[in-house]
Order: structure tokens, then C-alpha cells, then sequence
């Protein structure tokens, strides 16, 4: 939004700059009135759950004993030792429990399963490694040795990370264990090489020829202990290239931007975005109360939309405030990923919508306080708007969809397409990436298997057939399209099936121009 740097200079005058404690509990400024002032007063129970919270990995919440007994099961280990019970605490970065219950799943629960399995295996190895080398300085074996085991386990540490590794350090500390000349693919499905425990570099290399360990390079051994000794460094190796293997093989799952998304790792980031959320409308309501529309100013602040009735201010922002806090996490919670694809992606997108009507058209509004207009609360609405739509961009990969039980006899129709619309912008997209554009066809009848272009998108005599149909169920078709051979219109959507049965729905895919 450009800022009149005149009116910014007056709106400072006008609208002295307010201060406020960072901290939790809030502020003297927001302490109610009559409230004694000095530092707040922290009882037992508060410490008492944030310890329990700490240990857990895990947000405590009234009414959920199951979430509860997931995070405690995940985070001990109870084992039988000759007579009792013995259990062992699990670090929170590898606890799999999260608000909306989610957590390690998915590729990262296999990586980080065969991460830990690695790292218990390695780690005594390492430990009763010795050197075969006589010439070798105690000093640097006990060095090497050390960081050997550290990098093992932070590499661990950080596959099990909740909400997911961070790609970069990953590929770091595979690099630090396999060598500066053992750039590790950043593309999924790549060969890692060298996998010869004696060809790896990097502190696994230096590791083996300080301590005299190159079964090629070095002939020291002399005894069966000697050859166990160098087995046990092998198996090192061995565990940690097959690690850095599975790592690549899945490496797509990991990057943000991927719309291939494990629904556990995906509610993570959705619980984390909610709290951002939840934060970013207390501070527009913090701007607004530095220019002087407090909090019973916008109950009165009529607000008019584009495409919905009038709404009060504060009324609009208690419902962002308790969509994220409240609305949001139950429909996660009580109904998966069908809620998410069906309310709370809907939810948030109207939210959205209203909220750039707020803050996009003053002559929707013309009648709002001269402080509304100030570079400060536009600031905080516009951010507010930037945390709507990550949250927005993080449950529209998360998709489930349900269909009715198919009976014996259906008949073939076609309800709806999705997405019913594609811009050539995207088109050109999928034709750079190499991708085929594919449309979801729901509707019922269906057979299996179908004919290759079994659908056809009709724009009046021109007819564009489907290169590959695959089948889903009697009420679901996934139909791949070349992107070039579409062009901006409305089309017709026909399915052909084995049985030469057929239908049409009208008008019901177009490409726009942007």
C-alpha cells in the first residue's frame, strides 16, 4: 500500500506512538481495571502444567484424554528389568503429539525410525571403536570420535523435529558425515554416492583413516578383533549412507512448497499458522486502540462487504479470534481431513475475503474514523491478511473425498469438475514443468477400468480428449490433459465409458485468461 509520507508525518502528531511490556502475562496496559499493579504472580498449577507441557511436547487441553495418553505413550518407554518398571524420556523434539493431535507421520515417522535405529546402533560402535594405527594421536581418536557421534545425533535429532526437518541442515550434516565432495542430492529419487565405507570423505572418511580402518588403503589388520574392529566401522558407514538414500528417496515431502503433504507433519504448521493468527488480531486491535478507537468504538463500526451483509468491527475480529483459537482446532480435531477440506478451507477463504473488503475499499466504508485510514492499522490489517492466507495455503493441499456407497446399478452422470476453472497462466505452468493439467470428475456410474480418453472437454466443435483416465471409484475420475491444447472458454465435459454408456455436464470446466 504507497503511505503519503505527509500524512504519516501528521498522523504521528495526531497519534502518539503507544508502548506497551512484552510478555506473558499481559502487560499493566492491558490489566484490567481495579487490578493491583506490580509483577504478576505465578501460581503452582501454571508452573505445573508448563512443565508437564514441556516434558510432553504437548499442549494440555481440558477434555482430551486422548491426546494426552498419545503424547505420554510417545514420549516414555517402560521396559521390564528384572522385576520392575523402568522408563526412559523421549526429548520433546522427538515427541509426535501437537495441539491439533498431529505430529511425526508419514515419511518422517519411517525416516526418523530408521534415523534412531541408526543412531542407538552407532553411537556404542563408535564409542568401542579403536585405532589399528599405532602412530595415531590419542588425542585426535578421541576428537574425531566426538564429533563423529555428535553429527550423528543431531542429524537425528533434527529428522525427528515436529512440523518436520529443515531440508538445509539435513543436507548439512550429511555432508559433514559423507564429505565436502559428497554434495548430497537436493532432488527426490537421486543415487547418493560413494557408498564404499572406504571411498565416503568427511568425518566418517577422517574417522577410518585416523584410526586406520581403509581396507584398501591400510593393512592393519592382524587379529579376528582387529577384523571385528574394522566391521563395526563398516557397519557405521553402511548405516549412514543407507540413512542419507532413504533421505533423498523422500525428500519431497519436506519442502514447503510441496502439495504432496503427510496430514500429521501438515497439522503441525496448521497449529502453529492458528496461533499466528490468533496473534495478529490482537495486534490490530492494538493499532486501533493507538489512534483511539478502543474497544467499545468498534462494536459500533459498522462494516460493509462486497458480497455478504454489514457487520460490526469487533464482532468480525472475535470471530477471526475464535476460528483460531476454538472453531478451527475442533474441526480438525472431531473431523479430519474432510473438515478441512470442506469447512475450514472455506471458512478461512471468506474470513480472507471479508477482511481485504475491510482494508481494500474505502468506498465500501466511507464513513470509518480518519485513525482507521492511518499507515499503522492498514500495517496490521494487510498482516493480518498475509497470516489468513498462509494459513489458506497450508490446508488446501489436505484434501479427502468422500463418496456415497456405489450401488449395484448407477447411472452415469457428471456433477462437477474440480478445479472447474484453470488460467493459461497455470497452463503455461504444468507445460514448463512437464506436467500434464489433471481434473478431478466427480459424479456416478463410472466402470473400471476406463478407456484411455474416456473424457472430453467440448468447446464448440473443437474437442480436446483426455491422454489418460485413471479410475478411482464409480463416482471418481482423475483425467490427465495436455496443457497446450487448451485454450481460453467454456467446455463441456463428456465421459465415455467402457460400455459406451455416457454423460455430459454442461459448461462445467473453462480456462480464463488469467
Amino acid at each position: 500500500m504507497p503511505i503519503n509520507k505527509p500524512n504519516v508525518l501528521k498522523d504521528i502528531d495526531a497519534y502518539p506512538v503507544l508502548t506497551e511490556e512484552v510478555g506473558f502475562p499481559p502487560s499493566p496496559v492491558s490489566r484490567p481495571a481495579g487490578t493491583p499493579a506490580g509483577p504478576p504472580s505465578t501460581g503452582l498449577g501454571q508452573i505445573a502444567s508448563k512443565a508437564i507441557a514441556d516434558v510432553l511436547g504437548w499442549k494440555l487441553k481440558d477434555g482430551d484424554p486422548k491426546g494426552f495418553i498419545g503424547a505420554l505413550t510417545q514420549s516414555f518407554t517402560l521396559t521390564d528389568i528384572e522385576g520392575h518398571v523402568e522408563s526412559k524420556w523421549t526429548p520433546r523434539t522427538y515427541a509426535v503429539q501437537s495441539d491439533l493431535s498431529g505430529g511425526i507421520t508419514g515419511a518422517q515417522a519411517s525416516l526418523y525410525t530408521r534415523g534412531k535405529e541408526a543412531g542407538d546402533q552407532c553411537l556404542p560402535l563408535i564409542e568401542g571403536l579403536y585405532t589399528l594405527n599405532t602412530e595415531a594421536d590419542p588425542e585426535d581418536v578421541t576428537a574425531v570420535k566426538a564429533v563423529t557421534k555428535s553429527q550423528i545425533s543431531e542429524l537425528v535429532g533434527e529428522l525427528g523435529m515436529l512440523g518436520g526437518p529443515r531440508i538445509t541442515r539435513v543436507n548439512q550434516y550429511f555432508t559433514l558425515l559423507l564429505g565436502g565432495t559428497f554434495p548430497v542430492p537436493t532432488y527426490q529419487n537421486a543415487n547418493v554416492t560413494p557408498t564404499d565405507p572406504d571411498q565416503v570423505g568427511g568425518t566418517l572418511g577422517k574417522l577410518r583413516d585416523v584410526l586406520g580402518l581403509n581396507l584398501t588403503g591400510q593393512d592393519f589388520v592382524n587379529t579376528v578383533e582387529d577384523e571385528q574392529n574394522l566391521s563395526n566401522y563398516r557397519l557405521v558407514s553402511d548405516y549412514i549412507t543407507s540413512l542419507a538414500q532413504s533421505w533423498v528417496n523422500n525428500l519431497d515431502y519436506f519442502n514447503l512448497n510441496s502439495t504432496t503433504v503427510f496430514y500429521g507433519t501438515q497439522l503441525v504448521l496448521l497449529s502453529r499458522q492458528l496461533s499466528v493468527v490468533a496473534e495478529s488480531v490482537d495486534e490490530v486491535r492494538f493499532t486501533l486502540d493507538s489512534v483511539f478507537i478502543g474497544p467499545a468504538e468498534r462494536q459500533t463500526l459498522k462494516i460493509n462487504f462486497s458480497g455478504d451483509p454489514p457487520m460490526f468491527l469487533e464482532d468480525l475480529f472475535n470471530w477471526f479470534q475464535s476460528f483460531a483459537t476454538i472453531e478451527g482446532p475442533q474441526l480438525i480435531t472431531d473431523g479430519g481431513k474432510f473438515a478441512v477440506q470442506n469447512t475450514f478451507y472455506p471458512v478461512v477463504t471468506r474470513l480472507l475475503r471479508m477482511l481485504k473488503d475491510v482494508y481494500s475499499s474505502s468506498a465500501l466504508n466511507p464513513g470509518l474514523p480518519a485513525g482507521f485510514y492511518t499507515a499503522r492499522v492498514q500495517r496490521s490489517l494487510h498482516q493480518l491478511g498475509d497470516e489468513l492466507q498462509n494459513l489458506a495455503n497450508m490446508a488446501q493441499p489436505i484434501r479427502h473425498d468422500v463418496t456415497a456407497e456405489p450401488e449395484i446399478v448407477l447411472a452415469t452422470t457428471v456433477t462437477r469438475i474440480d478445479p472447474p476453472t484453470v488460467s493459461m497462466a497455470k497452463l503455461k505452468q504444468h507445460y514448463n514443468a512437464g506436467k500434464d493439467l489433471r481434473l478431478v470428475v466427480f459424479g456416478s456410474g463410472f466402470n473400471a477400468p476406463p478407456p484411455v480418453n474416456s473424457v472430453t472437454l467440448l468447446a464448440g466443435a473443437a474437442a480436446v480428449p483426455s491422454r489418460q483416465t485413471y479410475f478411482r471409484s464409480q463416482g471418481c475420475l482423475v483425467a490427465s490433459f495436455n496443457p497446450l491444447a487448451l485454450s481460453v472458454g467454456v467446455y463441456d465435459v463428456t465421459v465415455v465409458n467402457a460400455d459406451q454408456t455416457s454423460a455430459k455436464l454442461q459448461g462445467g470446466f473453462s480456462v480464463t485468461l488469467v
